[in-house]
């Protein structure tokens, strides 16, 4: 069984003008956050436009993960849906390429019952051998994972850890509390509060602005690590103020691909609809960011 930990980027999926996948600077996005020196790398999630993809470019995006990663670090399959036969389906995708885990929040739009939230987690994870991830998104899917629900998931043998990005403080802790010595959790916000839930027993982050940050996140959790509090609190400081002004402009992830263009990186490129392409006002306010942030 694998070990999700560290610090773990949300990738882009990158586009052409076209809005067809462009697979070369997928590859290339891989390839730039292992030698920066991630531990583990998520395919498909929100920052990847999940909601975007049909099945084929799903497991196409998988399979190229899979072979680009090489086993350097372990890959993670986005394979939330809202019906529970399409939840299935993803992750059998994600098993036959070879993915390392899986994760899957609850499902959207359909406002069911924590029982029925419970009862919908168990019946994926009981169908696959692969390591699962639960999700905690309530901002996406209208529903927040009570402690007691990761409390009984925690109990299912292959579920192994917990992205939580409530930004609810109380729930973050008292999961993390609950399940700690059970599966690793990992903080979905790094610069609002993952000096608080890596001294609480947090094991790490999973971050989609890692990629344009530099040398931030890994200086932030080499500090914590450490045990330099002094060091990590300046640090999350700095990625406050960072991910304040950078997640304000306009529609998620527009401006993280932005970015990355503009920093020469792989993994920018278009958004696809309905998410617009950033006016020239706004990518003004990209490289401004980018620019006091001294990434460029």
């Amino acid at each position: 069984m694998i070990e999700l930990k560290g610090i773990i980027p949300a990738l882009t999926t990158p586009f052409t003008k076209e809005q067809d996948l462009d697979l070369t600077s997928f590859q290339g996005l891989i390839d730039t956050v292992i030698q920066d020196g991630v531990h583990g790398i998520l395919v498909n999630g929100c920052t990847g436009e999940s909601w975007a993809l049909d099945d084929q470019e799903r497991v196409t995006l998988f399979e190229a993960a899979v072979k680009q990663a090489a086993g350097r670090v372990p890959v993670v399959a986005g394979c939330g849906a809202i019906c529970t036969k399409d939840v299935i389906k993803n992750v059998h995708m994600a098993e036959t390429v070879g993915c390392d885990a899986v994760m899957i929040q609850p499902p959207s739009y359909v406002l069911i019952t924590m029982e029925e939230v419970l009862q919908f987690f168990r019946e994926i994870i009981r169908v696959t051998e692969l390591p699962v991830m639960i999700y905690n998104i309530p901002r996406r899917t209208g529903i927040t994972l009570t402690a007691d629900i990761v409390d009984k998931l925690a109990d299912e043998p292959n579920v192994i850890a917990i992205k939580e990005s409530s930004k609810d403080w109380l729930v973050l802790s008292e999961i993390i509390r609950k399940v700690k010595d059970r599966i690793n959790v990992l903080a979905g916000y790094a610069s609002l509060l993952g000096l608080a839930a890596m001294s609480e027993g947090a094991v790490g982050f999973i971050s989609a602005s890692t990629p344009v940050e530099g040398r931030l996140p890994y200086d932030f959790y080499d500090a914590v690590i450490a045990g330099d509090l002094e060091k990590a609190r300046k640090l999350q400081i700095e990625m406050v103020q960072f991910n304040k002004g950078f997640f304000g402009i306009g529609t998620f992830p527009a401006a993280l691909k932005v970015a990355l263009d503009m920093l020469g990186r792989p993994g920018g490129g278009y958004t696809r609809d309905p998410i617009k392409p950033l006016s020239n006002d706004q990518r003004a306010q990209v490289k401004e960011l980018l620019t006091k942030a001294n990434r460029l």
